[in-house]
């Protein structure tokens, strides 16, 4: 006798549905809580990378145009502004950068200076918190070198 397939359903039961969505959300659950501490790793990265780099395009835009350039840190603003030397001058850099970060002037000044050879005019260090990690940015003297070390 030949059975009649149209009336059997094919599927899954609910209680094998529960089971893989609770094995998703597990899996979901976990690699989003591991994924965190990356992106905060990564934050912070980019923002010492992208301050080394407009230290660097500052000197270079000292010595090629021969003026002085000028570093201003508005640490309660988060936010670092480069600058030529002169009145009225338009700024070449305006960055903001995130408000997890905080920046501590220790003896570094609020303006740091690059003269027109690509030295810096006053060596000096700042501490940059984010989240509970504290790190020293050091301008040393010379053409625009600094380095982080993590406190």
């Amino acid at each position: 006798m030949k059975q009649n397939r149209a009336n059997k359903q094919a599927g899954f039961t609910l209680a094998e549905v529960l089971i893989v969505l609770t094995i998703f959300l597990t899996v979901i659950t976990i690699t989003s809580m591991s994924f965190k501490p990356f992106l905060h790793q990564l934050e912070i990265k980019y923002f010492f990378k992208q301050l080394q780099l407009d230290i660097a395009y500052s000197q270079m835009y000292a010595m090629g145009n021969y003026k002085d350039a000028f570093i201003r840190f508005y640490p309660d603003k988060h936010r670092y502004v480069i600058s030529p030397s002169g009145y009225n001058q338009k700024s070449l850099i305006d960055r903001t950068y995130s408000n997890n970060i905080n920046i501590e002037l220790k003896t570094l000044q609020t303006t740091v200076t690059l003269r027109r050879d690509g030295n810096i005019e006053k060596a000096g260090v700042m501490h940059v918190y984010y989240h509970n990690a504290a790190y020293k940015f050091v301008f040393l003297f010379g053409k625009g070198q600094t380095y982080v070390e993590k406190l």
